[in-house]
């Protein structure tokens, strides 16, 4: 369905917007001028890792026969005949690999909004460079995400070097800001 959008978005945005837009013509000549293309690629690259991860959940979620609305497995536990028992999610079979490929985007989606600010604001300066760190950021995040759907033990291959991609764009952003405000 994301594939049929983007087309047909595409083609219309294309038509109705770009095609004859003579001042964005200018704006988009002053974004090549300062090399920041790459910014804009470096979204897309985004959305594609997102999709990715989007498209392994849904794959876990057909074998693991669970419908929308619902997004996780809970199973009960504690004492047999206790009025004390808890719920905990599933981490069993098909259940369990649905539970986790779903958490993997929960992952993603809580530094989202952060990660965009830096690459954002780092990509402003750098944009090649910004480029290639949040291609680096949404391969390492579709591995951990892979990794996670199949155990939990596995989730932290791609985890801690997207998170350290992320840190290096946190810490352009303060180079940044410290330049331009002390020196």
């Amino acid at each position: 369905m994301t594939t049929i959008f983007t087309c047909i978005a595409g083609f219309i945005a294309n038509q109705a917007i770009v095609k004859s837009n003579e001042a964005a013509k200018v704006k988009i000549s002053l974004v090549a001028e300062n090399d920041l293309g790459y910014l804009y690629a470096a979204l897309i690259v985004l959305k594609i890792g997102q999709f990715l991860m989007a498209s392994n959940a849904g794959n876990t979620r057909k074998y693991a026969k669970i419908h929308p609305p619902d997004q996780h497995v809970y199973q009960v536990k504690g004492a047999e005949g206790s009025k004390l028992g808890y719920v905990l999610m599933d981490y069993d079979g098909a259940n369990g690999r649905f539970n986790r490929a779903q958490r993997a985007i929960l992952n993603y989606q809580e530094i989202y909004p952060q990660t965009l600010a830096y690459i954002l604001a780092s990509g402003f300066v750098y944009p090649k460079e910004v480029f290639v760190l949040t291609t680096m950021f949404a391969i390492l995040r579709v591995v951990s995400a892979l990794g996670y759907t199949a155990s939990v033990e596995r989730r932290l291959m791609g985890f801690l070097g997207s998170n350290l991609v992320v840190s290096i764009m946190e810490v352009l952003v303060g180079i940044i800001a410290y330049k331009t405000i002390f020196v």
